[in-house]
């Protein structure tokens, strides 16, 4: 084999790993078989799941194509919790996947590098591709979890933001109408945004099922972990026994939308010191590059 043979197919291998780096970044696409099972739930009230079907034991169908030992140890070091895949609709399937497909491109992208080299003649230490393998396969491992956390923290951030409106809507509509189910229905018709489709859902299946909405409302404030939905589930388990919530449910919206005030000034204050700490390192090194040629020149005149 020539060399121009051997870089050639090099380039080739190297073109052909910077391809699945590429598919591994982006978003997976949404699950369509869970969008369907959402839609056609089955109207009776199913059981608590037994701990041996809890999330941390994967489903055989879900990991056929990995030995049970290393499909066991994969998503129990997922590193992201239920509630944070719920929110951003994931599944510990597809976040696994992604982590090994970026975790084996990280590995083997060095050693390909390396091999390319090899072939060319140009001498590189041993060590240098083999460290360089094991860093990218640790942040092709990590990055995914700490891309999902962030999203889910930002997804349950928006989730909070609407549901600062629809609480100020349940409180007009329960104020106009006299059933509580109706004011929780309407008011979730009202915005097309993810927050409220969800809630929509939720309402909806409960009356397709034969269930009260907070009783749903309170399962789905459960599933991605918003205290905020639980509360507004209870309040209107209250409202339904007779009791005046108008000015709780505003209570709570005021609420809200101080927590959301008060997150919103602490990251303009992270911002602002995040953008501080360059200026001051800015400013010490022009302080140094204008002080250390006086002060040279000073100590050679006292010399």
């Amino acid at each position: 084999m020539t060399g121009l043979q051997a870089a050639t197919l090099a380039g080739m291998l190297v073109a052909l790993g910077l391809v699945f780096a590429v598919r591994a970044s982006r978003p997976a696409p949404p699950s369509l078989s869970a969008a369907l099972e959402q839609l056609s739930a089955s109207p009776t009230v199913q059981a608590a799941p037994t701990p041996a079907s809890t999330p941390l034991t994967p489903a055989a169908s879900q990991w056929d194509w990995l030995p049970p030992s290393l499909a066991r140890t994969v998503d129990e070091h997922l590193g992201v919790s239920e509630a944070d895949l719920n929110i951003i609709g994931r599944t510990r399937t597809q976040l696994a996947a992604r982590k090994l497909t970026l975790s084996l491109t990280g590995l083997l992208a060095p050693a390909l590098f390396g091999l390319v080299l090899a072939l060319l003649d140009v001498p590189l230490p041993f060590v240098l591709p083999g460290v360089l393998s094991v860093a990218l396969a640790a942040v092709g491992w990590l990055l995914p979890s700490a891309e999902a956390r962030e999203a889910a923290r930002h997804a349950r951030a928006e989730f909070r933001s609407n549901l600062e409106s629809f609480l100020t809507l349940v409180a007009g509509e329960r104020r106009a109408r006299g059933s509580v189910e109706q004011a929780l229905e309407e008011a979730a018709e009202v915005s097309g945004s993810v927050p409220f489709v969800r809630m929509h859902r939720a309402i909806r299946r409960a009356a397709l099922s034969g269930r009260k909405p907070w009783t749903d409302l309170r399962d789905l404030g459960d599933d991605i972990d918003v205290a905020e939905l639980r509360s507004l589930a209870d309040i209107a388990a209250v409202a339904a026994d007779g009791a005046s919530v108008y000015n709780t449910l505003l209570a709570s919206a005021r609420t809200l939308r101080h927590t959301e005030l008060s997150d919103a000034r602490s990251q303009a204050n992270e911002i602002s010191e995040r953008m501080s700490r360059p200026l001051a390192l800015l400013v010490t090194g022009l302080t140094f590059f204008v002080l250390v040629p006086f002060l040279l020149r000073m100590f050679a005149v006292t010399s």
